[in-house]
């Protein structure tokens, strides 16, 4: 892992229990739970939003998949 990624890591971990989920499994994170005034952004002082979100995008998709993968 690349230390650059550790703040994004570190975020993504932190809302393991903000998931969406209908009965078809999971379908992404709870964006307000991130980005909404109070939300963990602001909790955790995030300078750079946009990398955050953008990094935090890219592990949801990864986790996504797996999170889905028995659906199939």
């Amino acid at each position: 892992m690349f230390d650059e990624n550790w703040d994004i890591v570190m975020m993504f971990l932190r809302c393991q229990t903000q998931w969406n989920t209908t009965f078809g499994g999971v379908v992404g994170l709870k964006y307000e739970v991130l980005l909404l005034d109070g939300g963990l952004f602001d909790l955790y002082h995030v300078d750079n939003r946009i990398e955050m979100l953008e990094g935090l995008q890219l592990m949801e998709s990864v986790a996504m998949k797996e999170f889905n993968k028995e659906k199939k």
